[in-house]
């Protein structure tokens, strides 16, 4: 996008206009935006020296927009979310609704909800695509608005329909969920965006409506497994979309406005000043994709993973990096969300600094090329200050000790509905704990524990005021074991 348009958008950001409704303007058939360069611009993370235009220019942007599009669009644009603009996908034909055009490119029908592979399916299809609507209520075929039959997608939680997206699809698609009626009928909605990091693809199987490794695509009245034609489109995409944000950076280098690091001598030049980054410190220096994955706040951010001070070369001597950055949070939250990191042993280090001894290691030490004996003699190696917890990670290695507990009353009620397939996180928050002790006691056979993980990833998210914290953490470590030894079982 140009600076101009730029400046438009973060114009009609502060109007309190939606990103979709942003989007519309700027989003041509002869030049696709991606949706998430709005939220990019919102948030500050692309142009963030441009400034937004005065309500001169805004007012003669939409002036002239208007004009030229009032025999399209004579409301305006409207989001993809607006009841607006879904009850014009509909139309009565004699007594009764149906689809428009019926299931397109963009549109795919089913008659009620549920947590199954059609559904994953269907959303990585849209998002691989250019977006869409999968209503829920409308009799496949016929495309008649009939109804839903169960009260599933109203009673939907947001945060387990995401949770589920995370668990089967990466990178995860962006879905609104929108409900509406229509000739007296209810109407379930979940609008899909684009993914600008297209193609989504399946990370494991369910059923045989979803097959792990597949990339799925929408096409005119079916999603199936993407051809070859449409594969080699999304990577000229973004292809395209890496070489125009390669110029964008050039241009700004050029002309100032960027920063440049040198590799060899660890100066870093700007228009403002510069500084220098210590050369110890340069191989270890590495930025990590930390993405909000659960929640809508926005765009994924990067984060810096070491502490790098502005110095000079005098001061070099007496800098030095103590530890990496590495939360308790975030060592659970990227084993909950299935994230692969690109530094796994710091995970397991950084452990060692903590007084929590439960969380989890085998998600991370299986993204290491290290023996467990290596391991365990790296770990001894460490200057760790909390001993304790660092012992504690080498009995887990070694299998002297385990998350492994039996609780009795509560817990042990719910770890027997869970036996029994009757997996939900409690409604109460009062119970998460009980919820929490009853994983514990988990066995190594247990089936459904890929299921399992983002049960515990709401239980966290819930815990807002972390009473059941030090539960949920070792629930999580459960979680851990068990995949780790089926894992093993598969591979013996």
């Amino acid at each position: 996008m140009t600076d101009v348009e730029v400046g438009l958008v973060r114009a009609m950001l502060a109007k309190g206009m939606k990103n979709d409704q942003v989007h519309f303007y700027f989003n041509h058939a002869d030049r696709l935006i991606s949706s998430g360069r709005i939220t990019q611009i919102k948030d500050g993370s692309y142009a963030k020296d441009v400034a937004a235009a005065n309500d001169d220019e805004l007012a003669a942007f939409l002036t002239k927009w208007d004009t030229e599009h009032a025999a399209i669009y004579p409301k305006g644009p409207q989001s993809p979310t607006d009841i607006e603009y879904i009850e014009a996908l509909f139309e009565k034909r004699k007594s009764v609704w149906h689809v428009r055009a019926g299931e397109t490119d963009r549109v795919e029908c089913k008659l009620n909800y549920s947590v199954s592979g059609k559904v994953i399916r269907a959303i990585a299809g849209l998002a691989n695509n250019r977006g869409g609507h999968i209503l829920f209520g409308v009799k496949d075929g016929a495309n008649t608005a009939d109804g839903m039959t169960d009260d599933k997608f109203e009673t939907l939680d947001p945060s387990m329909l995401n949770s589920h997206l995370v668990s089967f699809l990466d990178p995860v698609p962006r879905v609104a969920r929108v409900s509406i009626v229509i000739g007296g009928k209810k109407i379930g909605v979940l609008y899909v965006e684009k993914h600008e990091r297209a193609p989504v693809i399946a990370l494991k199987s369910m059923g045989t409506d979803l097959r792990e490794g597949a990339v799925y695509f929408r096409y005119v009245g079916e999603t199936r497994q993407i051809k070859p034609g449409e594969l080699r489109a999304i990577i000229e995409e973004r292809e395209a979309r890496a070489v125009a944000e390669f110029s964008r950076r050039m241009t700004r280098v050029a002309s100032g406005a960027g920063a440049t690091i040198d590799l060899d001598t660890g100066e870093v030049f700007g228009r403002t000043g510069s500084f220098v980054i210590d050369k110890e410190l340069l191989p270890s220096i590495q930025f990590v994709r930390e993405g909000d994955f659960t929640q809508t706040k926005g765009a994924p951010t990067l984060r810096l993973v070491g502490d790098v001070q502005p110095i000079t070369a005098a001061d070099r001597d007496r800098v030095h990096v103590i530890r990496e950055n590495i939360t308790p949070h975030s060592i659970i939250e990227n084993f909950l969300l299935g994230n692969l990191v690109s530094e796994p042993l710091q995970y397991l280090h950084a452990q060692t600094y903590y007084q929590r001894k439960w969380m989890p290691i085998w998600h991370y030490a299986h993204q290491l090329s290290m023996s467990i004996d290596d391991l365990v003699e790296d770990l001894r190696g460490l200057a760790a200050c909390m001993p304790a917890s660092r012992d504690a990670i080498v009995h887990r290695l070694r299998g002297t000790q385990s998350a492994y507990k039996i609780y009795t009353g509560r817990p042990k009620a719910i770890l027997s509905d869970f036996l029994a397939g009757k997996m939900s996180v409690p409604k109460n928050d009062a119970e998460l704990s009980a919820f929490a002790h009853a994983l514990h006691g988990l066995p190594n056979d247990f089936k459904a524990i890929a299921d399992v993980r983002p049960l515990v990833l709401e239980c966290l998210e819930r815990d807002k005021q972390e009473k059941s914290r030090t539960q949920i953490y070792r629930a999580a470590c459960r979680v851990d074991e068990i995949m780790y030894h089926q894992l093993e079982t598969i591979y013996q």
